[in-house]
């Protein structure tokens, strides 16, 4: 489980319909009943004059009151406990009794974030004086001298970039972090790849540039450029940026720990350009160990040559303008995202209310996506997580490792060589519960003035771009630490509903934002707890062990260290698992699942419920109802189609429903509690059954 429920919402796209309801009868043979069930995530699709029988049904008959219930609200997944964190969230950022320098300062940034007056008043404003001063840049030198000022460039704009995801550990130097400096994101790039600076001849290609130039032509209009100005900015812009692209080729590099390099290796990469100073000046004068790409290192001085420079400063000027977008005035920002959406698909409403839209906006960008997510997850767990769950967490959890063991030593496709391997790195595998190592960060130094002292959003949002930077060179130059969890890391935030398993540490992630009720709650019963939060957990560490766990080793380095045949036989496995769900059809219209995006997660699904299981046969008085009515619970949705097309679509999860009644049918237990026989719906013949472990 990786996505948060309120995501970016994508353009629809249908990739392909089923045209021949006798080729859709053949793959269902194949598949079972699976396409047979009711898509119960859809609002609308159980009826209260139908009864369902769980032995056809399960996810329907199970969630089906619950469904008539809430009619057509729009309901994610694990939506009551996002609620519960979000209100929390709330509180903090409005309470003024909770205590403490770090609540303030998040109370200060999200009262400058949240007063759309005040940013209404100062418009685009905020942001012309790092224009106008970019504008004034004469010289090579000049300009060298402004990427390293980290006052005039708060943005840390350079030919090359670096983030707090970056701080990272290889194999080449496994005593201290590596820091990857990699050249900047560019405007037209999607997903890291920069193929449409050289091919234009696809629709997504246009689309990215007229919406890029439409975004920046509008950002200069606001900033006070001409038409022809702004035309100008965005073609020099571009251009620079080819070259960059250009020089930037990844071809032929697989392994990071080809790329990584000590100092004063990195510095002789980057002979002639005033690397060393410019991070010096960042605050990285004692980090040791780069991460950098050579072929691009060997070709920046050559990109910033005296011919070059209106070219980068047309390039700061556009960029500066997009990434300031957003921290402006709420014209600007609802302006940037029309521009956003997608010109080749009617936009359909999928059920996220205006409030959940802001909601999302402050919570999961504003802070989440910024180093106050920080100061939100430190107040969160000193205020809200109750410490005497750890026990039962950690308690559960190892007992949860223990039904691994006996997993791996009784699995038969694994070798014996596999088993011990397997066992390992379990053995080595790190748990951390809820509290990040907040000692290691001071919001103290955290400095920006409230609206009362002159001060606005676009600089408390810069103050924060600082102040993770200095985090990240005190970091980058200590001893690594694979127990170390990074209160400032955006994608392992502890206040997000998510479990997670990470290979680089080899460490699984119980986060405080998931555990709340359906999924955790210490008045929980033991069947509850099992379906709930511990199935998710052994979902995580199942992650260990496949086609990417497989690829880091025990410390965390990437190393492939499982034996081939075991490679070979759990690739097998997880591709029939894949199979199995490209038979699947969710509804009129969908076309057919993609398997091979879906089996891993479909795979770690099993893995947590068969970890479970094997925790329930030690209980003799296990309540097998409770536990699998509870396991279907914890993943009930309602949403409209156009909100499933997305999932179904783009997600790497299978669709709830699926994750509920594909997840069962795997394991006899289920079909003992409800007395499941051939021609039930659920009915699954064991030769066809899917589970990996």
């Amino acid at each position: 489980m990786k996505k948060r429920v309120l995501s970016s919402i994508f353009a629809i796209l249908l990739a392909l319909t089923v045209t021949a309801c006798s080729g859709v009868e053949a793959l269902q043979s194949l598949a079972g009943n699976g396409n047979k069930w009711v898509d119960s995530d859809l609002t609308g699709s159980v009826s209260a004059d139908e009864k369902i029988r769980e032995q056809d049904d399960f996810a329907a008959a199970v969630n089906g009151p619950w469904k008539l219930e809430t009619g057509d609200q729009h309901h994610g997944v694990l939506q009551d406990v996002t609620d519960a964190v979000l209100a929390r969230k709330k509180q903090i950022v409005t309470d003024e009794t909770i205590p403490g320098e770090t609540a303030a300062r998040l109370r200060a940034y999200y009262a400058l974030a949240s007063d759309w007056d005040a940013r209404n008043a100062d418009g685009i404003t905020p942001l012309k004086p790092y224009i106008e001063d970019i504008e004034s840049i004469e010289s090579l030198d000049e300009l060298y001298a402004f990427f390293a000022d980290s006052d005039r460039n708060p943005l840390y704009l350079a030919p090359f970039i670096t983030r707090m995801e970056n701080v990272m550990h290889t194999g080449v130097y496994k005593e201290g972090y590596t820091v990857w400096f990699s050249a900047p994101e560019l405007t037209l790039s999607v997903n890291g790849q920069n193929d449409f600076y050289f091919t234009m001849d696809s629709p997504d290609a246009l689309e990215q540039l007229e919406r890029v130039r439409d975004k920046a032509g509008y950002m200069l209009s606001q900033l006070g450029y001409s038409d022809k100005e702004a035309s100008e900015l965005i073609s020099k812009c571009m251009t620079w940026e080819k070259e960059v692209a250009a020089a930037d080729n990844m071809a032929g590099i697989k392994d990071p720990d080809d790329i990584t390099y000590s100092r004063d290796e990195a510095l002789a990469l980057m002979k002639g350009f005033p690397f060393e100073i410019i991070i010096n000046s960042w605050g990285f004068s004692d980090t040791k160990y780069f991460m950098i790409n050579p072929a691009y290192a060997k070709k920046v001085g050559k990109l910033c040559q005296s011919r070059d420079l209106d070219h980068i400063k047309a390039w700061l000027i556009v960029n500066y303008a997009l990434k300031c977008a957003s921290f402006l005035d709420r014209g600007t920002y609802e302006q940037m995202q029309k521009y956003d959406a997608s010109r080749q698909s009617v936009q359909k409403d999928i059920g996220i209310t205006g409030e959940q839209a802001e909601d999302s906006l402050m919570f999961d960008e504003y802070i989440g996506m910024s180093p106050m997510v920080g100061a939100m997850n430190q107040i969160y767990v000193e205020n809200f997580f109750d410490d005497s769950q750890i026990e039962d967490l950690t308690s559960i959890t190892n007992d949860l490792l223990d039904g691994f063991r006996e997993i791996f030593k009784e699995e038969a496709w694994l070798s014996d060589e596999g088993k011990k391997l397997c066992l390992e790195k379990l053995d080595a595998l790190k748990v951390h519960i809820a509290y990040q190592n907040f000692d290691s960060v001071d919001y103290k130094n955290l400095k920006f003035s409230s609206r009362e002292e002159g001060g606005n959003f676009m600089e408390a949002y810069f103050a924060g771009r600082r102040f993770e930077m200095d985090q990240i060179g005190k970091l980058s130059g200590e001893p690594y630490d694979a127990s170390y969890w990074d209160p400032l890391n955006q994608s392992f935030s502890t206040t997000m509903t998510n479990a997670a398993y990470m290979p680089s540490t080899n460490g699984i992630y119980i986060f405080a934002g998931i555990c709340e009720k359906p999924v955790y709650s210490p008045d929980m019963s033991y069947e509850e707890k099992l379906a709930g939060l511990f199935s998710i957990i052994g979902h995580e560490i199942t992650h260990g062990f496949d086609k990417t766990g497989a690829q880091y080793d025990k410390d965390g380095l990437e190393n492939t260290w499982l034996p081939y045949e075991d490679q070979m036989a759990f690739n097998d496995k997880n591709d029939a698992v894949g199979a199995y769900y490209t038979t699947l059809s969710p509804y009129p219209g969908s076309g057919l699942y993609q398997g091979t995006r879906v089996n891993g997660e479909a795979t770690a699904d099993m893995g947590g419920l068969r970890a479970t299981l094997q925790l329930a046969e030690k209980d003799a008085d296990f309540d097998y109802d409770l536990y699998f009515r509870s396991y279907a619970n914890v993943w009930k949705v309602n949403m409209s189609q156009e909100a499933e097309k997305n999932y179904f679509q783009y997600d790497e999860h299978p669709l709830s429903f699926y994750r509920i009644n594909v997840g069962l049918q795997q394991f006899d237990e289920f079909y003992e509690t409800y007395g499941i026989k051939e021609g039930d719906g659920m009915y699954l013949a064991p030769e066809k059954r899917i589970r990996v472990w």
